[in-house]
């Protein structure tokens, strides 16, 4: 569909999906490191598991409520990773009901692992378990607990140790990834000795999505992932990863969900003080995320159209750029997506097209604030385009005459 039909037929704002890209990613990860599993991290952009799920071979799940998205889209249980810190009784015992012992499980504590082998005894199964190494942060244990737990998992009737997990956060440079990758592959190398037998590692790499390197077109976009998948894959065979473990999974959420998103939001006023020239937009920081966004001072690819669906495009004689400050529509001064921006002359109804928004918009901003709509999200699939999820009213949500009583 052309995208003059697409805001005829979806009011601003909605996400906008594009299956076409989505799959290159993936087929980009595996032609440049085709001997490393794909998994995807699902808080990236939940609402795309049941599409990425048929194309990766693995995906993490950090919470119940992820965990009931996969079990209503059908994902094979044995495709799963269970994650998280908190996991409870009731949480596992749910899994192991609805998903029997297909699915692997992060043990983050002592705590946890004891849980899951009372667990799996109380379903009278055995499970896989996955020790999460930690990188100094909460999530997982240190090394000398790592191999407590192995040796305590080891000798389980109920646990069957099957990996080892590693994440130590997002948009990292080469130099800390050759670190880690350098510190997992002597941890598979003590593990191969000790226990005889090779393990299974899942690493996210976090990998950088650079939003404001003015990666505004699909063959940039293709560049700039080829460069940091090659540099993934140099610095995996550097450290020797691949001897010391059965098989390596390279986790994904950011890096395969945002290049295939934009966020389009419309210009619903245009006003002009002494200081700045304001767009105010029916969207808003309530809907849409950029990791190091720094309040709006960075700025993303941004395209105008006006309301017809046609580009603008600014011509020093004739359309000259202006500058604005890009302001959303809540009640706060933080709502501002962009505080000095250079487009085409706006007017109402005009339509900004905000790239690079495929990771963590949906999920990671103030959508209950104001109890503002949460936006469509749509799905370009080659000639049409698929409703993911229709425009939600929000305000029910967050109305106190309809508590009754607390417990």
């Amino acid at each position: 569909m052309k995208l003059s039909e697409i805001i005829k037929e979806y009011p601003t704002p909605f996400y906008l999906y594009r299956k076409k890209e989505l799959t290159a990613v993936v087929d980009q990860i595996r032609r440049i490191l085709p001997d490393k599993g794909v998994c995807f991290a699902m808080k990236a952009a939940p609402i795309l598991t049941p599409l990425l799920s048929g194309i990766t071979d693995r995906i993490e799940v950090c919470s119940p409520g992820e965990y009931e998205i996969c079990l209503r889209a059908g994902v094979s249980p044995a495709k799963l990773l269970i994650s998280g810190v908190n996991k409870t009784r009731e949480d596992l015992l749910r899994v192991l009901d609805t998903a029997g012992a297909a699915a692997a499980f992060t043990v983050e504590s002592a705590r946890q692992l004891s849980l899951l082998e009372e667990a799996a005894a109380e379903r009278d199964v055995s499970i896989q378990v996955c020790i999460r190494l930690s990188s100094g942060n909460q999530f997982g244990v240190d090394e000398t607990q790592l191999w407590e737990l192995c040796g305590r998992a080891y000798q389980s009737q109920r646990l069957k140790l099957s990996g080892l997990h590693y994440y130590a956060g997002t948009q990292k440079q080469e130099k800390r990834i050759e670190k880690e990758l350098a510190l997992l592959a002597e941890i598979g190398r003590k593990a191969a000795n000790e226990n005889r037998s090779k393990l299974w590692l899942e690493y996210g790499p976090g990998l950088l999505v650079d939003y404001y390197a003015g990666i505004d077109s699909a063959p940039k976009r293709e560049r700039a992932r080829e460069e940091a998948l090659k540099m993934l894959a140099g610095a995996a065979e550097a450290s020797g990863i691949g001897q010391y473990y059965d098989l390596v999974t390279f986790e994904y959420g950011r890096f395969i969900a945002a290049w295939a998103g934009d966020y389009l939001t419309g210009v619903a006023d245009l006003k002009k003080t002494e200081k700045n020239r304001y767009c105010i937009l029916d969207g808003g920081l309530h809907q849409l995320s950029y990791f190091g966004s720094m309040a709006g001072m960075k700025i993303p690819p941004v395209k105008v159209y006006d309301k017809t669906g046609e580009r603008l495009m600014a011509d020093a004689k004739t359309a000259p750029q202006q500058e604005y400050l890009l302001a959303g529509s809540l009640c706060s001064s933080n709502d501002v997506l962009a505080r000095k921006i250079s487009l085409p002359e706006l007017s109402i109804g005009d339509v900004l097209r905000f790239e690079l928004a495929g990771a963590y918009a949906l999920t990671e901003s103030m959508a209950l604030f104001l109890s503002r709509d949460l936006p469509a999200v749509l799905l370009e699939d080659e000639e049409k385009v698929v409703l993911l999820r229709r425009r939600m009213l929000t305000d029910g949500i967050n109305d106190g005459s309809q508590i009754k009583e607390v417990k």
